[in-house]
């Protein structure tokens, strides 16, 4: 049978044209859903009490949350910078890969801690968290898993013709 318009086999350009797009496509989705999760763990750490005052006063709470901003934050900077890469004509094959990868890792600390901020309410129904876990778990298998990708930019590093 034959493939993509009339190709037997696409050409690899074609095809690699349309992942540093596709990759950011999910960076962003997922950086939506951990947002999620975090707004709801933070929801819940200012209404619930613990020893006589709210989750969030507790420090072990509250650097959690703080840690969630700080991934949410750099992740938001690698989507922009694969962007802002594409959209000055390059191919964003390494910015995508860079971003796929903090995207991804620091998108699963987000979610697990906002599921562990939440106890035991974290792995019900009860909130959208538990499965929005269940769902990012997998950005760091599917478009290469890290360690593609790490192999990848790893490559990138090594000297050409060394004798």
């Amino acid at each position: 049978g034959e493939g993509m318009e009339g190709w037997a086999t696409p050409p690899v350009p074609l095809l690699q044209v349309r992942l540093a797009p596709a990759r950011l496509t999910h960076c962003m989705r997922w950086l939506g859903a951990a947002t999620r999760a975090h707004d709801i763990a933070v929801a819940y750490a200012n209404t619930r009490h613990s020893f006589g005052k709210p989750l969030i006063d507790h420090q072990g709470v509250s650097f959690q949350l703080a840690d969630n901003l700080i991934d949410m934050h750099g992740a938001r900077l690698a989507i922009w910078h694969a962007a802002w890469a594409l959209d000055r004509g390059a191919d964003g094959r390494r910015e995508s890969s860079l971003a796929k990868v903090a995207c991804s890792e620091a998108i699963y600390r987000t979610v697990d801690r906002s599921l562990q901020c939440l106890g035991g309410t974290g792995v019900t129904s009860d909130t959208e968290v538990a499965a929005i876990f269940n769902d990012v778990r997998a950005f760091r298998v599917y478009d290469g898993t890290s360690e593609v990708h790490r192999m990848s930019l790893a490559r990138t590093l090594k000297k050409k013709n060394v004798k």
